[in-house]
């Protein structure tokens, strides 16, 4: 799951509704998830694969797991979760419920309609061999058919609902002629998650904390000590802040998975991708909320705060971003995130300098 703390009911509930159908699959001890695409069909997704595929339970190595995962060499990944015992009814109402619950996030985030018109396009069959297919945008698609189901989620790699379709044209007809493979003797094959310290605050020194956004008003703090840690400033304009958040393993997937789940936003609402929102003329249900937003990343006396990186950048996004990563992306101006060596990092924008945060971004990543 997406562990950056994307603000608001927006994030949230869109990184509940990539993982509905999953959480409601149960494990199916008899059969092997891996048996329903080969490393051979699945590559065209995610490119040639890193390993062979394995068993896994919520996105990590596990032999008794009820997903299969595909990696790739690059850090793209799609997760097969098939479901032989019948619970179809129960993942549909999973679905539908996320649905329902992105499109009231999205209404009263708005002001308008903007929901309405999300939830019909999470609500979606395809003509294929199932009885029914439902699409969550971002992007995880559930197909039933009978007792027999699966949710493919391609979250990890493209997002897009056309692969998804792609993928479980294979997979459907495959449960009454699956491959011979054991996904759970590839468990032993997974290449271990790199060492990180205990406490995220002990990945970089001071020094090159300071080096990057100045002198600390007070000694880091975190409210998660292994996945996070916040440094603090003081600066003429008021208290800066920069939390960064950390995904030890798995960090490539949960870099798109937020990608997609920012790019689903702006489809659903009508906000532009890469120009700065202020400077756009915007939907009428959108106006009130930039103006939210602005006031909520622009600082005030009374908050102590020094405006964000989006009052004086705007809300772009720029995911070309260079430095000493693998990726890096800047979204709608309020978050940066970048990963490397399969570690994500995460970083709020609300009362933090752009270019200083920045800075910090790459030292972090010079270290993992």
């Amino acid at each position: 799951m997406s562990i950056i703390r994307i603000r608001g009911k927006i994030g949230f509930a869109l990184a509940a509704a990539s993982w509905a159908g999953v959480a409601a699959c149960s494990t199916a001890q008899a059969q092997d998830p891996c048996a329903l695409l080969s490393a051979e069909e699945a590559a065209p997704y995610v490119g040639p694969l890193a390993t062979s595929p394995y068993r896994a339970s919520d996105g990590a190595a596990d032999v008794h797991g009820d997903q299969c995962m595909y990696r790739g060499k690059d850090g793209r990944q799609v997760t097969v979760a098939p479901d032989w015992s019948g619970g179809g009814a129960t993942a549909g109402s999973a679905v539908q419920g996320a649905a329902n619950l992105v499109g009231g996030a999205l209404n009263q985030a708005t002001g308008g309609g903007a929901g309405d018109a999300m939830a019909q396009r999470v609500v979606k069959s395809e003509a294929g061999p199932w009885d029914k297919a439902t699409w969550i945008p971002g992007g995880s698609l559930f197909a039933s058919r009978g007792t027999e189901s699966v949710q493919v989620d391609v979250s990890g790699s493209s997002g897009k609902e056309d692969d998804a379709i792609a993928l479980a044209k294979i997979i459907m007809p495959r449960f009454g002629h699956p491959l011979s493979y054991d996904g759970a003797k590839a468990v032993a094959l997974v290449p271990k998650p790199p060492p990180h310290p205990a406490a995220a605050c002990d990945l970089i020194p001071r020094a090159d904390v300071e080096a990057a956004i100045g002198p600390l008003s007070a000694p880091p703090t975190s409210d998660a000590p292994e996945s996070s840690c916040t440094w603090r400033v003081a600066t003429p304009q008021g208290g800066r802040e920069y939390t960064v958040e950390f995904v030890w393993d798995g960090g490539q997937k949960n870099y798109m998975m937020v990608k997609h789940q920012m790019a689903t936003v702006s489809a659903a609402t009508g906000m532009p991708s890469s120009s700065p929102l202020d400077t756009m003329k915007l939907p009428p249900q959108m106006q009130g909320m930039v103006g939210g937003m602005m006031k909520m990343v622009g600082g005030s006396a009374a908050s102590g705060k020094a405006p964000g990186a989006a009052a004086t950048n705007g809300f772009q996004t720029d995911t070309m971003l260079t430095g000493p990563w693998d990726n890096a992306s800047l979204l709608h101006g309020t978050q940066l995130i970048a990963v490397r060596h399969d570690v994500f990092v995460g970083m709020g924008l609300e009362s933090a300098d752009y270019e200083k945060a920045k800075a910090l971004l790459a030292a972090i990543c010079s270290r993992l």
